[in-house]
C-alpha cells in the first residue's frame, strides 16, 4: 500500500522520537541545527556507494536524511504534510521569478 506524506511523516517522527533524535518536550530540541546538521553532511558526502542503502549513493542518502528530518518536523508541529506540499506546489507553479 503507498503511504501518503503525512504517514511517513509520522514514522521519521516516531522513529526520531524512538532513537532520542527529537523530544516530545518542544523546548528540549533544535530543529534548526538539526536540519542544518542533516544539510552538512549532503555536503560532505562523496557521491561513493552509501554504506547503509544498497543502490544508492551517499549523497541520495544524506538528501533523504534532509527530507526525512523536514517532514518530521512537520510532523512534530502538526502540519499536514500532505496539504502543505500540494499548495506550495500549486504556488510554484504560478511563480514567475
Amino acid at each position: 500500500m503507498v503511504e501518503n506524506l503525512n504517514e511517513i511523516a509520522k514514522k521519521a517522527h516516531d522513529c526520531a522520537v524512538r532513537r532520542g533524535k527529537i523530544s516530545p518536550i518542544d523546548e528540549e530540541n533544535n530543529f534548526h541545527r538539526d536540519l542544518l546538521n542533516e544539510v552538512a553532511e549532503v555536503f560532505n558526502a562523496e557521491g561513493k556507494t552509501s554504506p547503509h542503502i544498497e543502490h544508492f549513493s551517499d549523497f541520495e542518502e544524506e538528501l533523504a536524511d534532509v527530507i526525512l528530518v523536514a517532514m518530521s518536523t512537520l510532523h512534530h508541529f502538526g502540519s499536514n504534510v500532505d496539504a502543505l506540499i500540494k499548495a506550495k506546489m500549486d504556488f510554484n507553479q504560478i511563480r514567475n521569478d
